[in-house]
């Protein structure tokens, strides 16, 4: 069987998603068209020698008539000259809506789509914005197309606005082994990302800001972005870009996981986290709610007083991190494993 997988951004979730999808089925042949590749150069090398890439350098986020015109007809071009395959996988919004027209052109009527965090979801744009990006999407959805979310809340969320879909849960590789040990001295609140409107860093720092007059508790934010500035409270480490290594090395040393973002299709910074054995404390939005069954292995929270108030739980109950902690490890064995989602999309690349 042929994949031929469609991307307007190669960073990112889609990144891992690829790279645990591609590495979890060996007995598929995958070929990924890519556009946006800030990271291109070192990510591609973590894929199977067997993985073929493609260039698709026209396509932008942006919406642009004519670049998104040109961007339309290269990739026409693109799979054309790719045939014959069984399958193509289209990733996030701009590539669901130009890949499905792209098929229809070419006559291929097999197609799935992954939104990887639906844009009538964000709380960035205005409501009318939103509603706008709904009309879209069931516009779009007369060029055939199963839509599977990355996550059951995502899928729910195209379900409410009247587009069938499924889903299959993101899943990740994880250590069998991890032991975790927590500080008795420090305590550290870690999150991992862009640091972007969608991640929320001023809400970061806000709850940060709640804590500077305890020498105990630390907050780092894992990578890097133009919203940078807005992590400004005295107690928050900005660690930058770092490799793999850096980020595990973080993660292992933390106490506690938290999520500022203001929507998701389910975070692959989050199950990286539960693999560290790290409890959770996680926006209540979706694909964040499918992470955390509250009191069990973390807590979902709607304002910033709810965090601030799980955060001293936390502080005054360290029994409860080895707890919620074992807990996120076993739910990340159970419903997030490789495996399973490796299994689930065989089951829909067969089942069109």
């Amino acid at each position: 069987m042929r994949i031929i997988h469609v991307t307007e951004a190669f960073e990112g979730g889609v990144i891992e998603f690829l790279r645990c999808l591609t590495n979890s089925t060996p007995d598929i042949e995958h070929t990924i068209i890519y556009g946006r590749h800030h990271f291109f150069e070192k990510a591609h090398k973590t894929f199977p020698a067997s993985v073929k890439f493609v260039a698709w350098p026209e396509i932008n986020t942006n919406i642009s008539p004519r670049k998104d015109l040109k961007a339309l007809q290269h990739l026409i071009k693109i799979l054309k000259e790719q045939k014959p395959f069984d399958v193509i996988h289209l990733h996030s919004a701009k590539a669901g809506i130009l890949g499905r027209i792209a098929a229809r052109r070419i006559g291929h009527k097999k197609v799935i789509y992954a939104p990887h965090g639906a844009t009538f979801l964000r709380k960035d744009v205005s409501a009318f914005a939103r509603t706008a990006f709904a009309t879209i999407e069931k516009a779009v959805s007369i060029f055939p197309a199963k839509v599977i979310g990355v996550s059951k809340s995502e899928a729910d969320a195209y379900r409410k606005i009247g587009i069938k879909a499924n889903h299959v849960n993101n899943g990740k590789f994880f250590p069998g082994t991890t032991e975790k040990k927590y500080s008795e001295d420090l305590f550290t609140i870690v999150t991992t990302g862009r640091a972007m409107r969608q991640k929320n860093p001023a809400l970061f720092n806000q709850i940060a800001s709640a804590f500077t007059d305890n020498a105990q508790v630390q907050f780092i934010w894992i990578g890097d972005g133009n919203e940078r500035n807005f992590l400004s409270s005295p107690n928050i480490k900005i660690t930058g870009w770092v490799d793999k290594t850096e980020v595990e090395k973080n993660l292992h040393s933390a106490d506690l996981y938290i999520s500022t973002a203001l929507w998701e299709g389910l975070s692959y910074a989050v199950l990286e986290a539960m693999s560290m054995r790290l409890p959770l404390l996680l926006t209540d939005c979706p694909g964040n709610n499918d992470l955390v069954e509250n009191g069990i292995n973390g807590f979902l929270y709607n304002y910033p007083a709810q965090a601030i108030d799980f955060i001293n739980q936390y502080i005054n109950n360290r029994k409860l991190l080895h707890t919620h902690g074992a807990a996120s490890f076993n739910m990340l064995q159970t419903n997030f494993s490789v495996e399973q989602m490796a299994e689930g999309y065989r089951q829909v690349y067969s089942s069109i």
